[in-house]
């Protein structure tokens, strides 16, 4: 009988289309295969012998704080059964990746625990409404999953065309961090700096709203059935996502400031003065608070 060597082992796990590592009893990492590098970014030299947690490798539940953070293999190690979970792991380049994880015990004949194993893999994105279904070839706005920056220009000169127009506002807004952003954390940072800002501010717009890309630090919004009423009080809600909208990243917290320019459609207008005219009132924003 054929013995298993432990190249034909490492044959086997590299060719399974799913990430798969091992683990000791002291937590530390004792192998990882191919598809884990891929998965992650990290590569085995980066993880052998280290511990699966701490600043290496970092997972937590969706929607959860960092006091939150969920980790199979500690479950394993600590309860000693199977654990499965849908969690986020950090991406060595620093963004948070959806995974499926399976974390399980492996005993010796006794039943002593000797080690345990994890396997893993992308999870399937969640559907989502259609206010954030889009598509583009730009980095950028694949990253953030949020409609393209044509997508705003066609979804503007559309509505310049229906009757809808008269009783609609639109919104410019803009990420004020964007610079120290992209330094503390790179583009990563910033994708997911103007999707926490985008779902903060659709969540906060009447239903039927728009919300898309307008360029890598601004937004657009559309608000059917608005008046200068209800305008106002949307400036006065908006003005105060800044003390309440954060990104989380490494265990910092950064603030994501904004600035809002707004004002209802005038038909007569075309798509390009209208949005001239909240630039201005942008730039007007920023040299006053300059």
């Amino acid at each position: 009988m054929s013995e298993i060597t432990p190249e034909l082992f490492q044959d086997f796990t590299d060719a399974m289309p799913f990430g798969a590592c091992l683990v000791d009893l002291q937590g530390k990492i004792l192998y990882w295969n191919a598809a884990a590098e891929g998965i992650t970014g990290y590569h085995r030299h980066d993880v052998l012998g280290r511990p699966y947690r701490g600043d290496l490798l970092v997972q937590s539940s969706p929607g959860a704080s960092g006091a939150a953070n969920k980790c199979p293999v500690q479950d394993v190690l600590r309860d000693g059964t199977s654990v499965s979970a849908d969690l986020f792991l950090r991406h060595k380049a620093g963004h948070r990746l959806p995974l499926r994880v399976f974390a399980f015990p492996l005993r010796d004949a006794q039943g002593h625990l000797r080690a345990v194993g994890e396997i893993f893999e992308p999870a399937q994105p969640r559907q989502e409404s259609s206010t954030w279904l889009g598509h583009s070839d730009r980095e950028f706005e694949m990253a953030t999953g949020l409609p393209a920056v044509d997508e705003s220009r066609d979804q503007l000169r559309t509505l310049l065309l229906s009757r809808a127009a008269a009783s609609s506002a639109l919104l410019l807004i803009e990420m004020t961090e964007r610079e120290s952003i992209l330094q503390h954390g790179g583009a990563p940072m910033l994708h997911q700096a103007i999707r926490v800002l985008a779902r903060t501010v659709a969540g906060l717009l009447p239903a039927r709203n728009y919300v898309g890309c307008w360029n890598d630090w601004r937004l657009l919004a559309i608000v059917p059935e608005c008046n200068a009423q209800r305008l106002e009080q949307l400036r006065a809600t908006l003005a105060q996502v800044g003390s309440s909208c954060a990104v989380k990243w490494w265990g910092d917290r950064i603030t994501i400031g904004m600035r809002l320019a707004a004002r209802l459609v005038d038909p007569a207008e075309n798509s390009e003065t209208l949005i001239h005219l909240l630039e201005l009132e942008l730039k007007q924003a920023a040299d006053r608070k300059g």
